[in-house]
């Protein structure tokens, strides 16, 4: 069974999935259930994956590159860790919700059985496969509420999210011109060997497929789908996608760019200061924009681009601690964007309103929800010894020691400005009691009801990831390593 691991940390979510669709009174245990298991048989393979190069399972024991296989390394193991994590808290967050019935957590399991396809899979073809059946089921999960503000979000992102995987398709198509197969490993082995007779259709697949995925990250100017997206749809969806959903774009740009492109080449055509720049562009936008935001779960959605920024920069600088740094960055902002609208969905909950100032006192009320909001905040802002700020700082040494010193002035300034508008919601929060009792609040048209401990211990879990991996940030860094070394050098150290 061992060797079938792979294949099965796919298929359990999936199975549960259509299982959910036959019972109404098990649904919750078996997506809860699923998903741990998942996790466990995830872990059973850490000492493999983080000792040795990767793990290769062949479906049907075909090998590639007719065949289609799927490959667990350091950097598939990082990323399918923090999908399968937080999609086991996004569960439990929504189980005290009673409007989450069959039709939800169906589509909760679908995407993630879908991310862990997308992240796991060795075909580059099956990977867009895999991302439409993600898209899919996260846009059904957007219009969940079915309201005219959710519907109109759900089908910005369908169209956006559509058009951003067409331009990923026909770079593929290229790629698989050039070289005949689609194996993203094969593709690495034989790109070398076309890239001078065939210089121009290499450069027009990476900036079909960079574009395409740099909609799905929602990277400034292709942003135009985030805001509505991640504010509009209910709470635990939004972690969902901002925590997770958009790394999975992170994932593929990296897997493709450092792996079929591999490190070299994309050096070689220059590719990082298009990186380095639209994470600039990204992260000053988002952060002023969120500045501005009124609706607080707006502001967390533009507080998203902005992050996202600083992972493009970690990149783009393109060194050894310049990936250290943006992998754990992807890390830390999973867990504080998570903590974050996590809160968010209870306080629109206990003050029936979505606005800033009308959570006036509810510091006061619920202390400590508002101090994991605070923890969660004061790491975005990169303030220590919060997660935020280790990652943070381990990108502006990397920009230092690449010669990129303005950069480092411009993620402080982006610093600041996140200071600015978090400080602001943090004030409201101690201003003054609330005026009225707690009452029920609608979000996206459906009554959103008190927390307890379900929706209550998600938060307290990511809030101690937050200083643990602020106060430990080895912890971070060691799960980053094996994938940064893969991606450079090839070899795990």
């Amino acid at each position: 069974m061992s060797i079938h691991i792979p294949i099965l940390i796919i298929i359990l979510p999936l199975l549960a999935a259509f299982l959910v669709l036959l019972t109404r009174k098990y649904k919750i245990v078996l997506a809860t259930v699923s998903i741990i298991t998942s996790i466990v048989f995830t872990l059973t393979l850490s000492s493999r994956v983080l000792s040795s190069d990767k793990i290769t399972y062949h479906l049907g024991g075909w090998r590639g590159p007719l065949g289609i296989s799927l490959v667990i390394d350091g950097l598939s193991f990082f990323f399918s860790l923090i999908a399968l994590g937080l999609g086991l808290l996004v569960i439990i967050y929504s189980i005290p919700e009673k409007r989450y019935g069959r039709t939800y957590y169906f589509l909760l399991l679908v995407s993630l059985s879908s991310m862990i396809g997308v992240i796991y899979t060795a075909d580059i073809f099956n990977m867009y496969v895999f991302y439409e059946l993600l898209s899919l089921a996260v846009y059904l999960l957007i219009a969940y509420p079915k309201t005219g503000v959710t519907l109109r979000a759900s089908f910005n992102y369908l169209i956006m999210g559509g058009v951003g995987l067409s331009f990923f398709l026909l770079g593929v198509g290229f790629l698989y011109a050039m070289t005949g197969t689609l194996d993203i490993f094969h593709i690495a082995e034989r790109l070398p060997a076309v890239f001078n007779s065939s210089t121009r259709m290499v450069l027009m697949s990476f900036v079909l497929i960079a574009t395409g995925m740099g909609i799905k990250i929602a990277v400034f100017p292709l942003h135009g789908w985030l805001p509505d997206a991640h504010s509009m749809a209910p709470s635990p969806v939004s972690a969902l996608l901002s925590g997770v959903t958009v790394k999975i774009g992170i994932y593929c740009l990296i897997r493709v760019v450092y792996t079929a492109f591999s490190a070299e080449m994309f050096l070689l055509i220059n590719s990082h200061n298009i990186l380095m720049v639209l994470g600039v562009v990204s992260l000053l936008f988002g952060a002023s924009m969120a500045l501005v935001q009124k609706d607080l779960k707006r502001l967390l959605a533009y507080s998203t681009i902005n992050q996202l920024g600083i992972v493009l920069i970690g990149l783009g600088i393109g060194t050894e601690l310049g990936l250290t740094g943006a992998l754990f960055h992807v890390l830390n902002h999973a867990i504080m964007k998570s903590t974050l609208f996590f809160c968010a969905g209870i306080m629109i909950a206990e003050t029936g309103t979505r606005e800033v100032q009308g959570l006036n006192g509810f510091g006061r009320q619920q202390p400590a929800i508002t101090f994991a909001f605070i923890i969660a905040s004061l790491g975005m802002i990169g303030i220590p010894p919060i997660n935020g700020f280790a990652s943070k700082w381990l990108i502006c040494l990397a920009a230092v020691e690449a010669g990129y010193v303005v950069l480092v002035a411009i993620i402080l300034m982006a610093s600041a400005i996140a200071a600015a508008y978090y400080f602001r919601v943090i004030q409201v929060l101690f201003s003054s009691s609330l005026k009225q009792d707690p009452m029920p609040a609608h979000e996206g048209g459906q009554v959103i009801h008190r927390g307890n401990l379900f929706r209550s211990w998600p938060i307290y879990i990511l809030a101690a990831g937050c200083l643990l991996l602020g106060i430990v940030p080895a912890l971070g860094i060691s799960l980053a390593k094996p994938a940064v070394s893969l991606l450079l050098f090839g070899v795990v150290p």
